[in-house]
């Protein structure tokens, strides 16, 4: 996942690199960006999301509607929800998510079988 994530950070940083690039942003300092990452935590956020960090910033984004709903990243939500509705973005991101979701699944199931069988194995010995 991370290899198909830092391809939408740099989609990402070019579009905003892009929309300040105009003759109104001339002084803007787009340096701050050259860093800037896109990832997913679906242990803090069981809902469709981005997480992007910029800096020592970091805001999480929602899929569905492109708000911010945790963090902070000063004026810059708003580019990077215009980015999220451009093309098909928003469709490769969620389906990134759903599959990163199914595993996160999974593996909760598996360890969950495990715990449970370690368990039991340690209730058939206490009974011996």
């Amino acid at each position: 996942m991370a290899d198909d994530l830092y391809k939408y950070s740099n989609m990402l940083r070019d579009y905003i690199t892009d929309e300040l690039s105009g003759p109104s942003n001339k002084n803007t300092d787009t340096h701050r960006y050259n860093n800037l990452k896109i990832f997913m935590d679906l242990d803090r956020f069981p809902i469709p999301h981005i997480c992007v960090r910029i800096g020592i910033s970091e805001g999480v984004f929602s899929l569905d509607s492109g708000s911010l709903i945790y963090g902070s990243l000063g004026q810059d939500p708003k580019y990077i929800k215009k980015w999220l509705k451009r093309g098909t973005v928003y469709t490769e991101l969620l389906q990134l998510w759903n599959i990163e979701h199914i595993k996160k699944q999974k593996e909760d199931q598996t360890e969950r079988e495990d715990f449970l069988k370690e368990k039991k194995e340690n209730q058939d010995d206490f009974f011996k």
